[in-house]
This record gives structure tokens, sequence and C-alpha cells, in this order.
């Protein structure tokens, strides 16, 4: 429903307390559905959605005007629409367990038009500033998953920068002794060196695999630009030979 077109639900069993209910508020909120029973109530939630604000007789035959307030209360969104408990019940007991229902307001029979309709304004102000705050709700819960994504945008890239940039020298060195390897022979000097080479660049690699598993997420360095990629421990490569024989 329309957030400047309000409903109103009158919910009673008799028609003349309906139709009373109905004039003392007039024109002056919107439109006026009138149930004779809570389970038309339901099924008018049902086809058209929640009311703006429901007033509902506190003794109704089949379902309570209590039963319905909990049957409103447990839908999604039940919880934000004013409900004003009418009845000719007025003990303490009473006013408390509707409250205690669900009720937000509570008006006794006979009443003045005027105290109702003013209760009717300033409930529908209360519905108005709770779907306020709502929106404000969800689009802060949507912007926070927003930024949870970003970062891990960011981290995938971070990561992917780190594992090539540690990883690339390694494999180079590694395909060009193979390369050696497979042209000199593992018998020639540069060919058993080349295969040292090879061992040693695998171990690095090995180890490098091993940094990424257990990889700090907090701990990034300046790349290129403006881009950062995941600082790795630095692997001790002084003693391999890669490269060496080309």
């Amino acid at each position: 429903m329309k957030e400047e077109q309000k409903h109103i639900f009158v919910v009673d069993d008799d028609p003349d307390s309906r139709e009373v209910i109905s004039d003392s508020i007039g024109d002056e909120f919107g439109i006026i559905h009138e149930c004779k029973s809570g389970v038309e109530a339901l099924k008018m939630i049902a086809h058209g959605g929640l009311p703006d604000v429901m007033l509902i007789d506190y003794m109704m035959p089949g379902m309570s005007g209590l039963e319905l307030c909990e049957q409103v209360r447990g839908m999604a969104g039940g919880v934000l629409v004013p409900i004003i408990m009418i009845t000719a019940r007025d003990s303490l007991e009473d006013l408390v367990l509707g409250l205690e229902k669900g009720a937000d307001d509570y008006l006794t029979k006979p009443f003045q038009y005027e105290e109702l309709r003013a209760r009717v304004r300033a409930l529908l102000r209360v519905r108005d500033l709770n779907l306020r705050l709502q929106r404000a709700h969800d689009e802060v819960v949507g912007l926070q998953d927003q930024l949870i994504q970003a970062e891990r945008r960011a981290l995938v890239g971070e990561l992917a920068g780190a594992a090539a940039h540690e990883l690339g020298q390694p494999l180079s060195a590694i395909l060009l002794n193979i390369f050696l390897v497979d042209k000199l022979g593992s018998n020639s000097p540069k060919g058993a060196s080349a295969l040292k080479a090879l061992q040693q660049d695998a171990e690095k690699m090995k180890t490098l695999v091993e940094q990424l598993r257990t990889i700090d997420p907090n701990n990034a360095s300046a790349y290129y630009q403006a881009r950062k990629i995941l600082s790795l421990t630095s692997v001790d490569d002084t003693d391999s030979e890669s490269g060496k024989e080309i």
C-alpha cells in the first residue's frame, strides 16, 4: 500500500459500532475498510496487505480482538501496524491484557470522536516514523553488504597479485631449467646445475604455497601505483641458482 494513501481497518462484529467508528474518523486519514470479524480482517490482509492502522473491538465471536491482535503481530511487518483496542470493558486487567497482546492504545466506549481521531493521528505519525527508520536500517544493511563484498574483492585481488608476484619468478626459472635439462641432459655439468636449480625452485614454490595458506589479510604492501598486494614472508633465495645457466 502506498504511504500517502492510508488504509484503516475497523474490525467489529456490530455493524452499528463499525458505522459509528468509521463516521467518526471520516475521510481525514484515507480509505476505511470495515470488517465484521477477525477472520474477515485476516482474509483482507492476505489479499491486499497490512493496513496503516487497525481499530479492533475487544470482544467478538469466533476470533476475539486479542486473538486478532496476536495474529497480526506474528506477521512479517505486523509489529509496525498501530492497533487501537476499542471496548466497553474498562477494567485495569482488561487494559493490561490488551496491551500485552500487542495493542498500542486502548479506548473505552463511549468515546469522544475528537479523542479517537487524535489517537489515530498520533499512531499514524508513529507508524510513519517507524517505517522511515526501517528503510534507513535496510539501507545501512545494504551498504554493509556492499562494503563486505568490496573488501572481499579487494582481498582476492591482493591475493592474486601476491601469488602472481611471488610465484612468477620461480615458475619462470623452472621452465627455463627444464629446457636446459632436456637439451643438455642431466649428466652434463650445466644440466646437473640446472637440475639442482629445479629442485631449489620447486622447494621455494612449495614454501610460498604454504605461506599463502596462512596469509595475514592485514599485511599488505605497495606494488604498482595505487595497487597493493598481500605481503608474504620473504623466502631466502640466495642459494638458488635459477637462471644462472642461461
